[in-house]
């Protein structure tokens, strides 16, 4: 049974501690992104990029197979934890050299091992947690995730700068190695025997991603216009993060707000959550322009911390899996996950000034001058797409609510097995008797199909029964016409032996006409 009146603590520790092989996931990732990851192999920052593009081509292919294979196989415990251990497992034999080959394929392997071990681990995680977490504790356990991971990656940057391992070049272990035994923690408390519901919110996720490529366009113009209107202070600031540099405390807000978006999302519903996360993308918008030039850029910071780790509470492991049907959950979450990817991919391009087959993508001067009224029109219009969305509140759901995954198909095959076709033949046939005496009093409708019934339609008068066949049919417990019309050819041919299924379809049929004559000759009498 899940849980549904208290906190499902035991649930969430098995889940949260697959945070810690996702903070290994973000340490590879960003260590490709700053171009520092493989500097004791001496790889230079353009080759880490093109590491980077090899690990983004990998997830573009990983994403729709990994939602497949999640929608195939049930078995999602297999594939989390294969996908959690891998990257782990390359990390460790990287830095042991076992094998020549390894070490000469290593930054390759680990980069594109990476992307596509956390795109299953992720798509397996949010299908089961989705199965084992109701939707009044799920916020909180998903944003504690998500804290989780953040936490843990700023442990592994915190890692890097240590004496103690100045020793090893190679700091890549020490995060594998501390991901590998978080995973074998998480599996000690065997999480199969966690208990599964699959159930799912009726109702169409499209209809939040809509506006959510509405909050995404208006953050990435947010960011470039941020990011022109610094390049022309005097002197000019690169990022906020370096102008600023308050070192990991500006990632308090960020957590901060990942946990606040769980907390909202179960307490007042997903969909209130998602219009706060647009107003604050308003906000920032509108108020952040006016400290550009004033030097009070940490408030500028925090607040843009604090929106992102709200966006990422909310829409990345929470909302999509929850509506649809359940036999695609897998396949349309990788979907989404793919537009998001090349939102990323997108942002990342544009933050580096990449140049991609003689493309150099690098936002327009006039950008700055309509960027940012581009932005509060993008999200006044999500903000009026939200009407129509479907409301999942932060509560037990209701069973109307609940849409189980029924189809036609489905529906059929569950008839078939237990009300077959001449079944419905029969009850049509017996509502066709009743439709023929419908004028008749209870009283005389019992007079007709009383006692002296089966002597007035004895099973003789049906075409086709003889002496022999008679028998058999009292002995199978037969005594009229009427009493053999309300049967179905399928029961009477396995009750009377020797009797054909074409033959009882006949004697049935002839019954039938015979009981609704008489009902009817009956009723002109009265």
């Amino acid at each position: 049974m899940l849980e549904y009146r208290d906190f499902p603590l035991k649930t969430m520790v098995i889940y949260v501690l697959l945070a810690v092989p996702m903070a290994f996931s973000i340490y590879i990732i960003v260590g490709l992104l700053s171009g520092t990851l493989f500097s004791f192999m001496s790889v230079t920052v353009p080759e880490h990029y093109g590491l980077l593009g090899y690990g983004a081509l990998t997830a573009t292919i990983a994403l729709p197979l990994s939602g497949l294979l999640v929608d195939k196989i049930r078995k999602h415990d297999f594939l989390m934890y294969i996908a959690a251990l891998l990257p782990s497992f390359v990390g460790i034999l990287g830095f042991l050299d076992v094998l020549p080959v390894v070490s000469e394929s290593y930054p390759i392997l680990l980069s594109t091992i990476t992307f596509a071990c956390l795109a299953l681990m992720l798509i397996s995680w949010a299908a089961r947690i989705n199965q084992s977490v109701v939707i009044r504790f799920r916020g909180r356990v998903v944003s504690i995730f998500l804290a989780t991971a953040v936490i843990f990656y700023l442990l592994f940057r915190y890692i890097d700068g240590l004496e103690v391992f100045a020793v090893l070049m190679n700091k890549i272990p020490v995060p594998a190695f501390i991901s590998l035994v978080a995973v074998l923690i998480s599996a000690s408390f065997r999480p199969w025997r966690v208990a599964r519901a699959s159930l799912t919110i009726a109702g169409s996720s499209f209809k939040y991603f809509i506006p959510m490529t509405f909050v995404l366009g208006a953050h990435l113009l947010w960011f470039t216009v941020t990011k022109q209107s610094l390049l022309g202070l005097d002197p000019p600031v690169v990022s906020l993060s370096q102008s600023v540099n308050i070192g990991y405390f500006e990632m308090l807000p960020f957590v901060a707000s990942i946990l606040l978006a769980g907390f909202i999302s179960d307490r007042l519903g997903r969909k209130t959550a998602f219009r706060f996360v647009i107003l604050l993308i308003g906000l920032l918008t509108i108020f952040g322009s006016s400290l550009y030039g004033t030097g009070y850029l940490l408030p500028l910071l925090l607040s843009e911390r604090f929106v992102e780790g709200f966006l990422l509470g909310l829409c990345l492991l929470l909302i999509w899996p929850e509506l649809g049907p359940v036999r695609t959950k897998g396949f349309r979450l990788s979907l989404y996950w793919f537009f998001f990817l090349g939102y990323m991919t997108l942002f990342w391009a544009l933050d580096l000034n990449l140049v991609v087959f003689g493309v150099t993508f690098n936002a327009p001067g006039w950008l700055s001058y309509i960027g940012g009224q581009l932005a509060i029109l993008l999200s006044l219009g999500a903000l009026y797409l939200t009407g129509p969305l479907p409301t999942t509140l932060g509560r037990e759901i209701e069973m109307e609510d609940l849409d189980f995954d029924f189809d036609a198909r489905q529906i059929k095959r569950t008839v078939d097995a237990f009300v077959r076709a001449d079944d419905f033949a029969s009850i049509k046939s017996q509502l066709d008797i009743i439709d023929a005496g419908t004028e008749l009093s209870d009283s005389e409708m019992e007079d007709i199909l009383g006692d002296e019934f089966s002597e007035m339609l004895p099973l003789r008068r049906i075409p086709g029964i003889g002496s022999s066949l008679e028998k058999k049919l009292i002995a199978a417990g037969y005594s009229s016409a009427a009493q053999l019309a309300g049967e179905s050819a399928q029961r009477l041919s396995q009750k009377i032996e020797g009797l054909s299924l074409a033959r009882a379809e006949k004697i049935l049929k002839d019954a039938r006409k015979v009981v609704k004559k008489t009902v009817k000759k009956k009723k002109k009498k009265k």
